[in-house]
């Protein structure tokens, strides 16, 4: 993961996801594209705490911020010695995102309620794992980035997407601590878990492959209960197997994942 792409906003989660890319950065010695994104509504309606201006003081007030946090971050980046660049682009955040993920290894991303944690220009991060031609790590807005090197749990089902975010997650569990391949009995569908861990043996990822039986309160509480119990860094998980539009509507194992996540997710789709 050399190129990692982190999404600049000025939200809550913010400060938990640049962790997360400097923890992405130093372990491979990757390169941070750090992109902040101004809506064009902005420009017109201005954002939260800038308050109702004429036009043109208005715009001025946009800009003011917009390189308040520019600088902010830079500094930070500064002090962190990674390698860097820093994008300062207008339009929809998740156009840019999706757009600049066709060069990147992976999109730094927020956790949070329905993908997104509050603040003007905030890309929601379900869309992203959608749309980007990149894995999404989506990063807990508490949380203090990403162990890159702990226990790492692959959640697999034998679906287009629990292998397309495994092999996206390859880099990353070849640094991890141990990894648990983990089938869950009900959803188990195409690929057996055998199959994925020789998979991951051929290069050079012995995982431990587990199967649990579905807990009564459903697939993504018996997910919580096994990365509690496995004392997980992070998650790989397959994003959406159903519909945005089903999950939407009768909820989904992603969706309540990236809402409350415990821990980083890789999400790929």
């Amino acid at each position: 993961m050399k190129t990692i792409l982190v999404h600049i906003a000025d939200d809550d989660g913010f400060e938990s996801r640049l962790q997360a890319a400097f923890d992405l950065a130093r372990a491979f010695g990757g390169h941070l594209i750090c992109q902040q994104a101004t809506p064009y509504a902005a420009y017109a309606m201005g954002g939260p705490g800038l308050g109702a201006f004429p036009i043109t003081e208005l715009v001025t007030a946009v800009e003011a911020a917009r390189d308040a946090l520019r600088q902010r971050v830079e500094a930070h980046l500064m002090a962190e010695g990674v390698s860097w660049d820093y994008h300062l682009v207008d339009g929809d955040p998740g156009d840019w995102l999706v757009t600049t993920a066709r060069l990147a290894d992976v999109v730094v991303m927020s956790a949070g309620k329905f993908g997104g944690t509050g603040g003007f220009g905030v890309a929601e991060t379900g869309d992203i794992a959608v749309r980007a031609p990149a894995p999404v790590l989506a990063v807990p807005p508490g949380g203090r980035g990403v162990a890159v090197t702990g226990a790492a749990v692959v959640a697999w089902d034998g679906t287009q997407e629990a292998a397309l975010a495994m092999r996206a997650a390859l880099p990353m569990l070849r640094l991890a601590e141990s990894v648990e391949l983990l089938t869950i009995a009900e959803k188990t569908s195409g690929f057996a878990g055998r199959d994925a861990a020789a998979f991951l043996s051929r290069h050079g990822i012995h995982a431990e492959l587990t199967t649990r039986p579905a807990l009564d309160a459903g697939i993504d509480a018996t997910l919580r209960a096994a990365l509690v119990e496995r004392r997980a860094a992070w998650l790989v998980l397959g994003a959406y197997g159903h519909s945005r539009l089903r999950e939407m509507l009768l909820g989904g194992v992603t969706r309540s994942l990236i809402g409350e996540a415990p821990l980083p997710l890789l999400l790929a789709h």
